[in-house]
């Protein structure tokens, strides 16, 4: 090859070098193919900054049931407060004390002994006010955790002072058996104590009364809540039959006699139609004192006159 060959070809290639075309092409004669075009880049959607938060479970969301602040619960009869030695707290202490004996005494290795019903002769008695002070005395002093159940329907029930008439309870689970018994109970402002209202107005004015499914849904209240104090708030003896008919599920039956009042036929009368429950332990209520040297007289260190 002579020295003008040489310089002809490096013309050449220095001619292709400037046009953009490669070697191979050249040295196959055909043109190069057209690089193909890649698709366009799109932007990403600009999207309002409102709108930026992240979409909500479709999930319904869980239920949020209402808490039962101290106010509340003095509203519906609560007498004590907080572990202050009072007249009535020391009274309660007492009342608790044979209760819970009583509870350990038939406590069995298979069944749990922790069903408790508070009942009376005639409404007015007081059975409703002494049901929430055994539970609260009961959370508040360490004895072991409570789950106070409302079972009177009666106009002027723990429900409805506690404006707790439209809200699930118990009458629901009844209706309902799938329903989860967590989301029909209520915290309470004091620690180890709930609260299972009777139910809304509409299941329980459908329930006449106690009933098979109703003993039922209180078994599976025993066994779900096999390590807490159960206790029935339920009817008087003379104006329907639930305490009777519940008299040989429960393990004890607290019977409230209002002082100066209960008539000793009526008394009588409402033993026997609980005498199903072999422990029956009876608490006079609204008694009227006449010595000033009682409960509450005595006052301890740090204490308050």
């Amino acid at each position: 090859m002579s020295s003008d060959q040489g310089d002809h070809l490096v013309e050449r290639a220095a001619a292709l070098l400037r046009s953009g075309a490669g070697f191979a092409a050249e040295t196959d004669g055909a043109p190069a193919p057209a690089a193909a075009a890649a698709p366009p880049v799109s932007a990403p959607p600009i999207i309002p900054a409102h709108l930026t938060h992240t979409i909500p479970s479709m999930a319904p969301p869980p239920l949020e049931l209402p808490r039962l602040d101290i106010e509340t619960l003095k509203r519906a009869g609560l007498a004590l407060s907080g572990r202050a030695r009072t007249r009535i707290s020391e009274e309660y202490r007492i009342t608790v004390g044979r209760i819970l004996r009583t509870l350990r005494a038939t406590k069995t290795r298979t069944e749990p002994s922790n069903l408790l019903m508070v009942t009376s002769a005639k409404p007015g008695e007081g059975k409703s006010f002494t049901a929430l002070n055994i539970a609260a005395s009961i959370a508040q002093n360490g004895q072991g955790e409570v789950l106070l159940v409302d079972m009177d329907a009666k106009p002027k029930s723990l429900s409805a002072t506690m404006s707790l008439t439209d809200a699930p309870g118990l009458y629901n689970l009844v209706a309902n058996p799938t329903l989860r018994i967590e989301d029909t109970l209520i915290r309470t402002a004091i620690g180890g104590l709930s609260y299972l209202p009777i139910g809304s107005r509409d299941v329980t004015a459908s329930e006449p009364g106690v009933s098979r499914p109703v003993s039922a849904t209180i078994e599976r209240l025993r066994r779900r809540f096999a390590h807490h104090f159960i206790i029935l708030d339920c009817a008087p003896c003379l104006s329907t039959s639930d305490p009777s008919t519940l008299a040989a599920l429960v393990d004890q039956v607290i019977m409230v006699v209002e002082a100066e009042r209960t008539q000793r036929s009526e008394l009588e009368s409402s033993l026997e139609l609980l005498r199903a429950c072999p422990n029956i332990t009876l608490v006079l209520n609204k008694v009227r004192l006449t010595n000033s040297y009682t409960f509450g007289a005595y006052y301890y260190y740090g204490s308050k006159p």
